[in-house]
């Protein structure tokens, strides 16, 4: 890093956000389980993958958020409902982008990541790049929680990556004025009625017999299956309790444990049985974890003999390990590194009828709710649609069925001052006329039908103030779908496997 930060060459525009050394406390190895520890001999454009090579890539998706890249995690992994999810997501994209980056010639140069770097704020003093902060936050801030100064190049480099893709595939994207017009509406105050169908009102009328239990364990045994389980053994880095120590002795002394926990796992890889006697040598205790699931609970509720924010830590790194007697990389949870080797490792196996009971009546009581719901809220509709249809208001019509209304005054949908729930409520009015009524919606509470009093005229003094901002955003938008789609069309082409996990 520091030959290429000897160069002086224009980068690119900076994405990275605001950086901050606090960033670095949450790290991977607090996060919650990471989805990708499910996979099993997985492969990319005809390649098998090994575990070493998965769990390097989702450090990098930690480090990648706390090098603040967003632009980079949103485009590869933020449309997942959750983390670990979006972790997954994540790895196989950025597998696809680097290929692709590859393929397509627009590899990133060194003189455009040391740019890129020296444009980082944390790294300046008065504007300027500062080698000695640069060097300083490897050494205390990468190193102690096993990052190196390549990971942070790599995560540099791939964040240039995603831009010179990004602006050959977004090359198309335009808005026009006259498209810019069609959409002037959401500036148009809109008065309108809805009524509400609760589902709650259905929940309560749901039965499930012991018949249907059973018929859905039969159909489902596949599905219906037990938590893997993990046994592993660990050895504890920590910082003694007293005395305590302030800021620069504690780096001092973290950068230390760091150091003895990543020589020991070195050579606990490198010799196979040797991990007991090595630690011994360094005067860590070996200590055993019952069994736990990917969540990192035990089998059968037994106390762990290290603290739960360990836990967090070692459970995603265990369920990364192949095969007994795999050690893990070092490991950190607040003041403390760990070193994890696989013991045993329970397989999945299927449910009892009476394991899943539970489980299984949850889901049956929830799909009957579900449905009785949808045929309740689908007949409503039906008749307030067609009483609006003989001439009725809404509201009369809904008064007739005792179903409760409410109504939006010269909301304009696109005002700051408005909430994201009237937003959502006024968006079916969008493409009504006076008086039409919308099909039925979705909403927290069930669903909505909403009837279009009158709209008026657009607020010309906020369109011209949000003109420029709704351009940006349109124009976006496309980008955005334009490189989903290219992100859709090279996810096909690299042939993802994932046995036993879900491909996203």
């Amino acid at each position: 890093m520091i030959q290429i930060l000897r160069k002086n060459q224009r980068g690119l525009m900076l994405l990275v956000a605001f950086i901050t050394i606090v960033a670095f406390v949450f790290l991977y190895n607090t996060t919650q389980l990471d989805e990708l520890a499910s996979v099993r001999d997985p492969s990319i454009y005809g390649k098998a993958l090994n575990p070493a090579a998965i769990e390097r890539q989702v450090k990098n998706y930690h480090l990648t958020s706390a090098l603040g890249q967003f632009d980079l995690l949103e485009k590869l992994g933020g449309t997942a409902p959750d983390q670990g999810m979006a972790i997954t997501q994540f790895v196989w994209n950025l597998l696809v982008l680097q290929h692709q980056s590859q393929e397509l010639g627009v590899e990133p140069t060194d003189d455009q990541i040391a740019d890129r770097i020296k444009s980082i704020p944390v790294f300046q003093t008065q504007g300027q790049f500062d080698p000695t902060k640069y060097t300083s936050f490897v050494s205390e801030q990468l190193t102690p929680r096993g990052f190196s100064e390549r990971q942070l190049e790599e995560v540099i480099r791939d964040s240039i990556r995603l831009d010179l893709i990004s602006d050959i595939v977004e090359a198309p994207a335009a808005v026009g004025d006259s498209e810019l017009e069609s959409v002037s509406r959401i500036f148009q105050p809109v008065t309108a009625t809805y009524v509400k169908f609760k589902n709650d009102d259905t929940a309560g009328q749901v039965t499930v017999t012991e018949e249907e239990i059973a018929a859905f364990h039969q159909a489902n045994q596949k599905s219906l299956l037990t938590e893997e389980n993990r046994t592993v053994r660990c050895a504890a880095f920590e910082l003694p309790a007293e005395p305590k120590l302030e800021a620069k002795a504690k780096i001092e002394a973290l950068q230390k444990l760091a150091n003895t926990a990543s020589a020991v796992a070195a050579k606990s890889a490198e010799i196979a049985g040797s991990f007991e006697s090595l630690a011994k040598e360094a005067g860590v205790e070996i200590k055993k974890l019952a069994a736990f699931d990917r969540g990192g609970l035990s089998s059968n509720g037994t106390e762990q003999p290290v603290s739960k924010e360990a836990i967090r830590a070692i459970a995603p790194a265990a369920f990364l390990l192949a095969k007994p007697g795999q050690i893990s990389d070092i490991l950190q949870a607040g003041d403390a590194f760990y070193i994890v080797e696989l013991v045993e490792t329970a397989p999945v196996r299927p449910l009892t009828l009476e394991e899943s009971r539970a489980q299984i009546e949850t889901v049956i009581r929830a799909q009957k709710a579900s449905q009785l719901f949808a045929a309740s809220a689908n007949s409503a509709y039906n008749t307030l649609a067609a009483a609006v249809a003989s001439g009725k208001s809404l509201k009369e019509a809904a008064e007739a069925q005792k179903l409760e209304t409410a109504e939006l005054q010269a909301l304009i949908p696109a005002a700051e001052s408005t909430s994201r729930l009237d937003q959502n409520l006024a968006a079916p009015t969008l493409l009504l006329k006076d008086g039409e009524i919308s099909k039925l919606e979705q909403a927290p509470w069930g669903g909505f039908a909403i009837q279009l009093q009158s709209r008026g005229p657009v607020d010309e003094k906020l369109y011209t103030e949000r003109r420029t901002e709704l351009r940006e955003t349109m124009l976006q938008g496309k980008r955005d779908l334009l490189f989903a789609e290219w992100l859709r069309v090279s996810r096909e082409a690299a042939r993802i496997t994932m046995p036993g996990a879900e491909q996203g």
